[in-house]
């Protein structure tokens, strides 16, 4: 069972939109090794875990953890491009590196 609590574990807002840095923070989410990724390792070791107690307890609230960290930084991707114009990427793709990730290099 899982308990939702509407305030976030930490306030974050940024001071201006920043299309390439939401971008980064996406693939902390999604990426091989990122939050969804782990989270859902997490839940299916602790649903098949066979003993009840301590040790299914504690891969499940691990995982219950996770799933905060998913909500933490899906908040601040969609908080980055609040009010972000195309220009702001345009202007990011100017460094070579950021044009790299940006293309999916």
């Amino acid at each position: 069972m899982f308990r939702h609590t509407k305030l976030l574990q930490f306030e974050a807002k940024p001071e201006k939109p920043d299309a390439a840095y939401a971008r980064k923070l996406q693939e902390l989410i999604g990426g091989a090794y990122g939050e969804m990724t782990v989270t859902m390792q997490y839940l299916f070791q602790g649903w098949n875990c066979r003993i009840e107690g301590k040790y299914k307890d504690l891969i499940m609230d691990t995982a219950t953890e996770e799933i905060g960290h998913v909500e933490m930084l899906a908040t601040m991707v969609a908080r980055l491009l609040e009010g972000a114009p195309a220009t702001v990427t345009a202007e990011a793709v100017k460094d070579p590196v950021t044009a790299a990730i940006l293309g999916g290099m």
